[in-house]
């Protein structure tokens, strides 16, 4: 879908309008082939680049083609809440955005919740990479909060949470991903694009901002790892303690299992006749086992 906003200075707040007029804003939601088609006829724009906008597997870059600039982005997705693409398109006479669904800022511009005065193209580019900025913020560090929590209690986590982990990761490295080559377009537009000084400054705090995002991403995979490792040895020793019980209650379970099957042959044995034979039985089960106790103890299996 296709929509159209305006907003010069003069006016109050965003218009939504049937056509496009210069200085305009055109959003496009998961546009159909047709009107993919259509934008790159009537708007002189690359349809491919415009297809790279419906790519999730796209990687952030910037580029520049006869006064037109294509600036492919990662975005967090409003529904999915997953990483998705955002494509954005800086003309002479408008600002496009397009993405295959539809990221939370997209939409609080067009309630007109937050200030996007179409005509100042490059303060609107400047207030888009803010805005997503913000979101890969969110993100982070809610991502960030559940990796710390987990790491205070490794020791109880259950499969569910620890799958629930290895999925964070997986985002975890698509944002790092995201960051690295996010930082490197904000690098290349502002050495390409001629910014007022306020504006550039403003830029070079993203760049700072996605550096730390990236650092931040690192360091909680690292924190990942080091739980992963933690519960590989806790597992590891707790199957030990576990083979090492059942070897313990074998080597009981065998001593009093083979007295018994040696009397129960039809044999003449010792102190078969003696009245007391059973109660000599079980002392002299009692006293290997108290045998077994005290060389498991020396050998520090307790």
């Amino acid at each position: 879908m296709i929509t159209y906003f305006k907003r010069s200075v003069k006016d109050k707040n965003l218009r939504r309008i049937n056509k496009f007029e210069i200085g305009s804003w055109i959003n496009a939601i998961n546009p159909t082939k047709r009107e993919i088609d259509k934008l790159s006829k009537e708007f002189n724009l690359d349809k491919q680049n415009l297809l790279s906008g419906l790519d999730e597997h796209e990687v952030p870059r910037v580029e520049f083609d006869e006064g037109v600039v294509y600036i492919i982005l990662k975005t967090i997705s409003k529904y999915e809440n997953e990483l998705s693409t955002i494509l954005i398109v800086l003309s002479k006479n408008f600002i496009l955005t397009l993405s295959k669904s539809k990221p939370s800022f997209i939409e609080e511009i067009e309630k007109g919740n937050i200030e996007f005065i179409t005509t100042q193209k490059l303060k609107s580019l400047i207030k888009l990479f803010s805005l997503n900025n913000k979101e890969f913020e969110r993100k982070t560090l809610n991502i960030v909060k559940l990796v710390s929590s987990e790491k205070k209690a490794v020791e109880k986590l259950r499969e569910e949470q620890i799958n629930n982990l290895l999925k964070k990761e997986d985002i975890l490295n698509s944002l790092v991903s995201s960051y690295y080559y996010t930082n490197a377009v904000y690098n290349r537009i502002i050495k390409k694009i001629k910014f007022y000084e306020e504006d550039k400054e403003i830029i070079e705090d993203l760049i700072i901002e996605t550096t730390e995002g990236f650092n931040l991403c690192k360091s909680s995979l690292k924190t990942i790892s080091n739980i992963r490792n933690n519960l590989v040895i806790l597992m590891s020793n707790r199957l030990n303690r576990l083979i090492t019980l059942l070897t313990i209650l074998t080597v009981f379970l065998t001593v009093p299992a083979s007295i018994s099957g040696l009397y129960g042959m039809n044999l003449v044995l010792p102190l078969q006749q003696n009245p007391f034979a059973f109660f000599y039985i079980i002392g002299i089960i009692f006293l290997i086992w108290i045998a077994f106790i005290i060389y498991f103890k020396k050998k520090i299996f307790f």
